[in-house]
């Protein structure tokens, strides 16, 4: 949803302006913060400490969407960084600790924070890294954790129906990963991963189901597709491969930093 990130970099001294690409889904009205913040606040409470003091950091936070969420939920203990001005320009709309910080200066600042956070987000940011920095960027994630600190993170899904379309609607996007991909980086990175899972699947709607037909009748397609989707894997790559693989267009995974590093 942010896919903001890390993207804002330049080619032949051009400033990306990742705004444009932004608004064609998310715009600056209070209605639409409020929406977003109160989805980021349903999707992250799993996640989060119960101490509400937990300093939690977000790269590539965009607009402040799941900062608002924290702050629904009562988290006020935190901050963000964007590289691009006009989404950091929003935030700040909305009296949310966020600073502007160059792609070429990410490192830096990430050094002035080792060992200060308890969660870290990074949603929707990794694809936007390239190959060859993707290592090197999660441990800088890793070393501003706290020992036993949680990383959120959240990337496109290579085995989604719509895998293409979500790797390539964004020129940004370096990858897409898989949840074996992505348990391979965050382990190489330093990383412990406790979990990689579905992100938003959608759930069967409640009863009466008579009473909304067009919700159910989505829902059952969605259905419908997966499984015929699942199935295909499963003939490809056997039932042991194929039947846990995530479907939904992101995965989630939920990794922390060990106690002790190496």
């Amino acid at each position: 949803m942010t896919d903001s990130g890390a993207s804002n970099s330049r080619d032949n001294d051009i400033e990306i302006d990742y705004t444009h690409h932004y608004r064609r889904w998310h715009d600056d009205s209070d209605a639409h913060f409020k929406d977003m913040a109160d989805y980021f606040a349903n999707k992250l409470k799993p996640f989060l400490p119960r101490e509400r003091a937990s300093r939690i950091f977000e790269i590539g936070c965009g607009m402040g969407f799941a900062l608002g969420g924290l702050q629904i939920l009562g988290y006020q203990n935190i901050e963000g960084i964007d590289a691009d001005r006009g989404q950091v320009a929003a935030a700040h709309r909305r009296g949310l600790s966020v600073k502007y910080v160059p792609v070429s200066e990410t490192a830096a600042f990430l050094a002035t924070r080792a060992d200060s956070y308890n969660v870290v987000l990074c949603i929707d940011v990794l694809e936007h890294i390239p190959l060859s920095d993707q290592l090197s960027f999660l441990a800088q994630l890793r070393n501003a954790l706290e020992p036993g600190g949680r990383l959120i993170c959240q990337v496109p899904n290579a085995s989604s129906g719509i895998a293409s379309r979500w790797r390539y609607g964004d020129w940004t996007h370096h990858c897409s990963f898989s949840e074996t991909s992505l348990d391979f980086v965050l382990h190489n990175a330093g990383f412990t991963v406790n979990i990689i899972m579905e992100a938003d699947p959608k759930n069967r709607p409640p009863f009466p189901y008579i009473l909304r037909p067009r919700v159910i009748g989505t829902w059952l397609l969605y259905r419908l597709f997966h499984t015929l989707r699942r199935l295909e894997y499963m003939v490809e790559l056997g039932s042991t491969e194929g039947r846990p693989i995530p479907l939904t267009p992101n995965i989630l995974a939920i990794a922390t930093r060990p106690l002790s590093q190496k």
